[in-house]
């Protein structure tokens, strides 16, 4: 099936997989319009049919001739929806692109020049990018007017999902050097502003919040400068459609492949309709682009649904497995994973660590983890960041890794690369590693008493690299977690010049992404685990080398339901790395069962379970690594009670195959009385399941329509039941 096509009768461009649509008109003008998004149809008339009545022929005054002339092809230029607006000219809705040249000049102002089409995918150098089989893509190349320069305006359709990606690439053609002032990965122009913005605000510990609010007039702006995608607002954001909800309805659903500052900024005027601009975040951001140069954004991603909410997440849990993450073992079981930091932090020797392998073996475990605390003079977390050695005298690494070899399991190692603590050698011997670090400084921001190493600095990499590569070279570990435990403070960079200091953040970025992606490429076989003081770099960047995201730092079964719930609208719950921890919030069992929606670990101090506690533990452990990979990992998820909507949270995930299913229901407060049918989604309506909560058999019909009955027993605080269906043959 063809994706794109373009009728150079009606100058139309047409994206469409069979469900989902985007056409875009040439106009005289040589402005590209978005001319309809939304589900597939069967006819695309003229670019008529969405003029408004007050179109005009754009009036302007043609300086060779000394005329005032119009555009025969009439429209409005601040009311068209438009790829790519201008900027310093009539439309003031915001330009996704801003360029300043040598004259000062802030006018940007692309028109359309040619186009290709191809199959596959933009590879972007340097930046986390789509991948896949059956795509197609449409390269829109427009000339700026007001500098010499041109854009690259890519849209690339999948057959099988319905995601677009987008993003733009800037090239310098002329010889006097330009400042790139914005740079968004994509316009989005929408003809009706009747839409609801949910994002996902927060904290640390309490990441991903449901925030929900009408589209209206004015800006609505979702953004992070703080040097990463941040706890504080998520990259993932959506609209909603007024009344839709996760199983009708339309939902449009936006995300970057980006792991620093970004913007989303939702803008409504006096046309009532919706302007969307998406991509890094222009502050403090200034990037000169010499003659011959390129700068290429990160790729933006929309997502599109009429049938609800839970539509729109699975193509974006299908993109990530599918299209975006690159660990080599993506299709395999992922392993039970224990990790030592909640049961010891930094107080072990190697005897104690041997003892905690032991004990974790007992209720499961697959992989063992040795988090902070092995290298340097790390005795706590004031020092030895940047130290990338290991204190022999504290842990005999080889004896540990021997040992879980012995039992089967598998061994993984935590680093915190992009960090430096000032007790340590690595800052000793080059204090101008530091970002922020210049001539003339009286004091410099820590955070967990650490600073910020500067990633824009090729050297700086550099060192880091040559470090881990040393340790994975004696020590041939199966897992990192990559952590990231502070955000940027003073963006200054001593391997820049003062012209490019407008480059620190996104170099920073590339910094990162440099030193991982050739770690990744190097020992593909490691399977890495990002982290930043839990769920702070949660991001599509990340998830390209990074198969799971540590999601919180809280595992507490009251705010976990929440944080794991809302973080499944953007994003599989294969990524969501989650643990059982030792809060007395709720039993074992409860907190197995949640975490089973995830990745499923543990983080406790395993010496002190209770022979019931480790049978309860053991027994989610073995039906993890039964059903998860197929039912969960594989599986497509519908959310059947939002714990902001109600007083409970329930959610299901099917195999692709419809032959079992997991249900997680779980309490919030006490009820006493009351009727809880949650009817299911999903199934088959012709098979028959067993399901292990009460042992009945019924169709898949029944389950859809009268629903798991948890209306039998009286439900104290976050009490839990989960719930398996397999196929009754």
């Amino acid at each position: 099936m063809k994706l794109i096509a373009y009728d150079e009768g009606k100058r139309l461009f047409v994206l469409d997989n069979g469900r989902f649509a985007y056409t875009i008109y040439v106009n005289d003008a040589g402005y590209l319009e978005t001319v309809y998004f939304g589900a597939s149809r069967a006819e695309y008339g003229d670019i008529d049919c969405v003029r408004g009545a007050w179109e005009s022929a754009s009036p302007h005054y043609d300086v060779a001739r000394g005329v005032e002339l119009g555009y025969a092809d009439k429209f409005k230029s601040d009311a068209a929806p438009l790829e790519i607006s201008p900027h310093g000219v009539w439309d003031k809705r915001g330009a996704p692109v801003i360029l300043r040249g040598a004259d000062g000049a802030f006018e940007t102002d692309f028109r359309y020049e040619s186009y290709r089409i191809y199959a596959g995918l933009p590879a972007l150098e340097g930046l986390p990018h789509a991948h896949g089989e059956g795509v197609e893509t449409l390269e829109l190349t427009l000339r700026d007017r007001a500098h010499d320069a041109l854009l690259r305006l890519n849209l690339s359709l999948f057959a099988d999902k319905n995601v677009l990606v987008k993003n733009v690439e800037i090239e310098n053609v002329g010889k006097e050097p330009l400042r790139v002032l914005r740079a968004m990965s994509l316009q989005l122009d929408l003809p009706s502003a009747d839409y609801d913005l949910v994002h996902f605000c927060g904290r640390w510990g309490k990441e991903r919040d449901w925030c929900e609010n009408p589209v209206h007039d004015g800006v609505q702006e979702i953004s992070s400068n703080f040097g990463r995608s941040s706890a504080d607002e998520n990259p993932f954001v959506f609209l909603k459609a007024r009344g839709a909800d996760e199983a009708q309805g339309e939902a449009i659903g936006f995300n970057l492949i980006y792991s620093g500052n970004f913007k989303f900024r939702a803008f409504v005027g006096m046309y009532r309709a919706l302007h969307v601009t998406y991509g890094i975040n222009d502050e403090d951001f200034e990037w000169l682009l010499a003659s011959g140069e390129r700068f290429t954004a990160p790729q933006a991603i929309i997502a599109y649904s009429d049938e609800g909410i839970d539509a729109m997440s699975a193509a974006l849990h299908r993109f990530v497995h599918e299209n975006l993450n690159t660990y080599q073992g993506l299709g395999e079981h992922r392993p039970v994973l224990f990790n030592s930091w909640e049961g010891c932090y930094f107080d072990f020797d190697t005897a104690r660590i041997l003892a905690y392998i032991d004990a974790s073996h007992k209720i499961g475990t697959e992989l063992f983890v040795l988090d902070d605390g092995w290298f340097g003079a790390r005795s706590d977390d004031s020092r030895g960041l940047g130290d990338w050695w290991v204190n022999k005298e504290k842990v005999d690494l080889h004896k540990v890794m021997a040992h879980c070899k012995e039992l089967g399991m598998k061994f993984g190692i935590w680093f915190e690369p992009e960090m430096v603590d000032f007790d340590s050698d690595l800052f000793r011997a080059h204090p101008e590693y530091t970002l922020g670090w210049k001539e003339g400084r009286t004091e410099l921001t820590l955070a967990r008493h650490q600073f910020h190493l500067d990633f824009a600095c090729d050297a700086v990499v550099e060192n880091i690299y040559a470090q881990m590569k040393a340790f994975l070279e004696e020590y041939h570990v199966d897992y990192i977690k990559w952590d990231y435990n502070r955000t940027v403070a003073e963006h200054f960079s001593n391997a820049l010049p003062p012209e490019r200091q407008g480059e620190v953040y996104h170099r920073l970025v590339l910094g990162y992404y440099r030193l991982i992606g050739r770690l990744t490429a190097e020992y593909p076989h490691i399977m890495f685990e990002g982290c930043a003081s839990g769920g702070g770099r949660f991001d599509l960047g990340t998830m390209y080398y990074c198969p799971q995201i540590w999601c919180s730092d809280e595992s507490d079964p009251a705010q976990r339901m929440d944080i794991q719930f809302n973080t499944s609208y953007g994003y599989p719950l294969s990524a969501i790395a989650s643990h059982v921890n030792d809060s007395k919030v709720a039993p074992y069992r409860t907190k197995a069962a949640l975490a089973l929606f995830g990745t499923y670990g543990y983080e406790m101090n395993p010496e002190l379970l209770t022979e019931e506690e480790i049978a309860d533990l053991a027994e989610t452990a073995e039906l993890y690594k039964k059903y998860h990979h197929k039912v969960i990992a594989e599986g497509t998820l519908y959310r059947l009670r939002a714990p902001h909507k109600c007083n409970y949270m329930c959610m299901q995930s099917v195999s692709q195959d419809k032959t079992a299913s997991l249900v997680l229901f779980m309490n919030k407060l006490k009820e006493g009385d009351r009727f809880r049918f949650v009817r299911l989604r999903g199934l088959d309506a012709e098979k028959r399941y067993r399901n292990d909560f009460d042992g009945q058999v019924h169709t898949g019909e029944y389950y859809m329509r009268v629903g798991l009955n948890f209306s039998r027993e009286w439900l104290q605080e976050f009490d839990c039941r989960r719930v398996l269906l397999t196929e009754a043959k």
